[in-house]
Formats: C-alpha cells, sequence, structure tokens
C-alpha cells in the first residue's frame, strides 16, 4: 500500500496542472489598454466610443442579452438592480443562507429585509422548495445565486415568481457563460448580476455587470450610475457614482475574447472532474440538473462522506488531497447565519427600528443544511483545475482512492 503524500510518501501528480488546456490573451489585454490610454477617454460616459461601451456590446452579444450596463462592482450591481425595482423599507427579498455576503448585504443598503433559507444540499444553490415557505405579503423579490459549480433551478424559480408576482435577481458572480435550458444564466430574471472581481473566470481586478431585457430598467440603470442623471427623458433615479473604467473594460475585453474558448472547454472538463469523484469511493459530485446546456464555473466543489471513510474528519481528507495532488482543497463560504463578514446589525445605519434591527440580525435564521455542508462534507478548488484535461482527470479519483486505502493512518491525527 503507497504511503500518502501527507505522511511523507510520493504524490499520485507533480505538477498536476501543469498542462493546462484554458486560454490566455494578455496580449489583446496589453493592446486594448494601450487602445484605451490613447484613446484620452478613460471614463464609461454615454454616448462616447470607449472600452466601456465596447465591452457592453461584447457581454450582451455573449450572453444574448437585449441591455448590459457595466458598474463598479457585482455588489453595486445588486444594490442597482433592488433600487431599480423600488425596493427599500418594508420589502422582503429572499436569498440563499449559502453565499457571499454582498448577496444578503446589498439587500439591507436598500434597507429592505433579507430573508436567508437553506440550500439543496445536491447543488449547494438556493432550496426551491424552501422558497415558498419563505414568502410572505411583505416579499418583492427572489435573488438565487449560481454558485460554485452549479446552476439554481431557473424553472422552479420562475414558476414560483411568477405564481406570486416577485421579481428575480439572479447572482452570476460565480457563472460566467453559462447557460440553462438554451438560455445564457443573467437573462432568465429581471436582471443577471455579474462580478468581475480578481477571483473571477473574467476580471478586470473589480467591476461588476447588469444584463437586462427590459428598457426602461436599462434607463433607470444608467441613470443611478450616473450620480442619478437623466439619461432618457422621463426616467432618472436618485444616486451615486458606480461608473466603471476604460482600463477596466479594456482588460474584460481580452479575458471575454479567451473565455469564448474556455466556456466550452471548462463546461467539458467539469464533466469528466464529476465522472472522476463518481468513480472515488466515499464522494459524490454535485447534482448537474438536466437542464443545464453549458456549465461555466467559479469552483469545482464535491462532497465528502465522513462515514464512508469510517469517521475520518473532512479537513483531514482535504488536507491529505491538496498533498496528492499539489492543489489546495478548502470549504464553501460560511453559511450566513455564522458568517465572519455577514453582521449588518451592528451597523448604525441599520438601525432604522427595533423590529428591523432584529430582523436582519443573521441569528435569526437556522440553515442545518448549509451548516453540515460547510462544517462537514464540502470540499471545493478554485477554477483553474478546469484547465485539467480529460485523460488526466483521472488523478482526482487515483487520490481519493489512495487516501480512502490508508484512511486508518489518519483517522484520530
Amino acid at each position: 500500500m503507497a504511503q500518502l503524500a501527507c505522511l511523507g510518501g510520493k504524490p499520485i501528480a507533480q505538477n498536476w496542472l501543469e498542462k493546462n488546456e484554458l486560454k490566455f490573451r494578455p496580449d489583446l489585454e496589453r493592446k486594448y489598454l494601450m487602445e484605451a490610454y490613447d484613446s484620452g477617454i478613460w471614463d464609461d460616459w454615454p454616448g462616447m466610443d470607449s472600452m466601456s461601451a465596447r465591452f457592453e456590446k461584447e457581454w450582451a452579444a455573449f450572453n444574448s442579452s437585449n441591455f448590459c450596463a457595466l458598474l463598479t462592482n457585482g455588489t453595486h450591481t445588486l444594490q442597482v438592480a433592488l433600487e431599480t425595482l423600488d425596493i427599500g423599507v418594508g420589502d422582503e427579498v429572499i436569498v440563499p443562507g449559502l453565499t457571499w455576503q454582498a448577496t444578503a448585504s446589498a439587500v439591507c443598503d436598500v434597507n429592505a429585509v433579507p430573508i436567508i433559507v437553506d440550500i439543496d444540499p445536491e447543488t449547494l444553490c438556493i432550496d426551491p422548495q424552501k422558497i415558498e415557505g419563505a414568502i410572505t405579503p411583505n416579499t418583492r423579490a427572489i435573488i438565487p445565486v449560481h454558485l460554485y459549480h452549479r446552476l439554481a433551478d431557473m424553472d422552479t424559480i420562475m414558476q414560483i415568481a411568477r405564481k406570486r408576482n416577485l421579481f428575480v435577481i439572479e447572482d452570476c458572480a460565480h457563472t460566467h457563460g453559462s447557460i440553462w435550458n438554451g438560455k445564457s444564466a443573467g437573462t432568465i430574471g429581471d436582471f443577471g448580476s455579474f462580478s468581475f472581481q480578481r477571483s473571477k473566470l473574467i476580471n478586470a481586478g473589480e467591476g461588476g455587470a447588469l444584463l437586462m431585457q427590459n428598457e426602461d430598467y436599462y434607463w433607470k440603470v444608467v441613470s443611478q450610475r450616473s450620480c442619478g442623471r437623466e439619461m432618457k427623458e422621463g426616467i432618472k433615479v436618485h444616486s451615486g457614482n458606480y461608473r466603471i473604467t476604460s482600463f477596466q473594460s479594456a482588460i474584460l475585453l481580452g479575458k471575454l475574447e479567451a473565455h469564448r474558448t474556455n466556456a466550452a472547454i471548462i463546461d467539458r472538463n467539469g464533466l469528466a472532474l464529476d465522472r472522476a469523484i463518481a468513480n472515488a469511493p466515499g464522494v459524490k459530485p454535485l447534482r448537474r440538473d438536466g437542464q443545464t446546456t453549458r456549465q461555466c464555473s467559479y469552483a469545482f466543489v464535491f462532497l465528502f462522506n465522513p462515514d464512508a471513510f469510517d469517521g475520518m474528519d473532512v479537513k483531514t481528507f482535504r488536507k491529505a488531497l491538496s498533498a496528492e495532488l499539489g492543489l489546495p482543497f478548502d470549504t464553501t463560504y460560511t453559511p450566513l447565519d455564522h458568517s465572519e463578514v455577514y453582521y449588518p446589525h451592528t451597523k448604525k445605519r441599520h438601525h432604522l427600528n427595533e423590529f428591523y434591527k432584529k430582523a436582519i440580525h443573521p441569528s435569526r435564521w437556522e440553515l442545518p443544511v448549509a451548516n453540515d455542508i460547510w462544517k462537514h462534507k464540502a470540499v471545493l478548488t478554485q477554477w483553474k483545475i478546469f484547465g485539467c484535461p480529460p485523460d488526466q482527470a483521472h488523478f482526482l479519483t487515483d487520490a481519493i482512492v489512495k487516501i480512502y486505502e490508508n484512511r486508518y493512518q489518519l483517522i484520530g491525527l
């Protein structure tokens, strides 16, 4: 029996991802950056032939969307979408319990109440069945998050939204280029909110975009990003400054050109990695719904079964797997009821009254599924794993088999 790498043995794969199929175009990024600099148009202003205007057109076309508006980041896109829908004091918005804090914080920032519900244990996305039970007369919208390696069940969510007359804002910060039942993620609901923060598949350090199909929504959004100016007669919303720079947009143009090729590669290689997990003992892949036409993932996630490993702790498993493959494995975000970065009740601006302060307190919620997965089951690594060619995905299986066969050496460490 081979010695585990974490105990001094030889790893299953050294430089596993050295042969990476993902494409990058730094040449185009530099080219567009210099074009932006030489143009002298460094901001995002309607009517100007800026890099931002160019990327908006390209991103809308890539996603088959009627309209696209670029903003400063993916948090502001959520907030601006909520304000466009006139959601605020007295309103409730349903969000998943497993997500980055911005999904819920944006709701607080418009003085509405985030109603936090648990997740589907097989996809880690919001559980549509729990949405129904969370709806009240004050509910105005649902924000499903396409989290990590799966898409939320948009068919069921849209059925609920139409039945209850609710808005839907898709949080697509983790999914650039995914397709659900033939429609691009971000074009199914009323809005699609994207982040271009540095860890994302397409990034410019920071930045965000909103996709929408309604023209009036578009003009309300561009009014808000430009200090509330009236960009189309009769349509304006009081706001601040949420404009992106042309330099960020120039980088995004280059990134998008690479992603046109990468999207299919990520989808194909993600399926191969899922099969590798399905072939390994004591673990299972997340469920991929049949409506998923293409999956472009922010991170690769699968589920560990402690019982199958005779009680081994998932942290020990992750450490052993990291050593075997030379790739860091970790867990998910902390669920919002315990999140180290979600504590809106402590901010004075949110102390509208005692009722509101209590309504937004994270301890109000119980998220047993999300917490169980975060603490005991999730195994996650970032998106660069999707560069792994399908013929090398078996190393993932081999590493897990090796850990399984040596599990008694690790239990209790």
